[in-house]
């Protein structure tokens, strides 16, 4: 049986490097998606998974084993995701809604119905394709929130917190965007009525 992630963290605090690589090469797989579901490059995404691992290996000895390394691990790669985006406000930014190049993880609610004919497929994701692209509109401090509430299902308290703004900040900033998104999407739509609603949660997006 191979040992909990847990057993492995506190073996790594002791200087047991093999332990530490064991948790690299277990969830690596989960940091990448995660990330690349934030910044919406896989080579960035390659990029910033190494940072995340670097900072696991520096800061492994406040993990204290109150919550699930996981959990842990999702808030360190988050934290790594978001310092970059911040760090490049002035850039293009791509929000995946599929998985990433290669992955073979579909969440059910993706998948077409076997009804669904060519031109509804066409139709589903020419839509997604516009919402990617009015998401990539929005302002970095936009994007932010929308990523936050609509993809991983935090909290209004628990955005502000990650953020360090107030509540009050974090809803004024959701309600502006989700109006600059309807506005995109009704004058592509040619006019039609557009909600804009909390997708399935990303890959590992499960915080404590």
């Amino acid at each position: 049986m191979s040992p909990r992630d847990e057993t492995l963290a506190f073996a790594a605090q002791q200087g047991d490097m093999d332990a530490f690589a064991a948790l690299v090469e277990r969830h690596k797989g989960r940091v990448y998606r995660t990330l690349y579901q934030v910044v919406g490059d896989a080579a960035d995404a390659q990029d910033l998974a190494q940072e995340v691992f670097v900072k696991v290996f520096r800061n492994l000895g406040s993990y204290r084993g109150d919550a699930a390394f996981t959990t842990w691990l999702h808030r360190v790669t988050l934290n790594v995701a978001f310092d970059w985006l911040r760090a490049r406000k002035r850039r293009p930014l791509t929000v995946p809604l599929e998985p990433p190049p290669g992955e073979e993880e579909h969440r059910q609610a993706d998948l077409p119905s076997p009804e669904a004919g060519p031109e509804e497929l066409t139709l589903r994701e020419e839509r997604r394709r516009r919402l990617r692209d009015a998401i990539d509109r929005l302002s970095p401090d936009y994007k932010e929130v929308v990523l936050l509430y609509h993809f991983y299902h935090l909290s209004y308290q628990q955005i502000a917190d990650r953020l360090g703004v107030p509540v009050r900040t974090v809803e004024t900033r959701l309600y502006r965007a989700r109006a600059n998104l309807k506005r995109m999407l009704v004058s592509w739509e040619g006019g039609e009525r557009v909600e804009v609603q909390r997708c399935a949660p990303a890959p590992g997006s499960v915080l404590g």
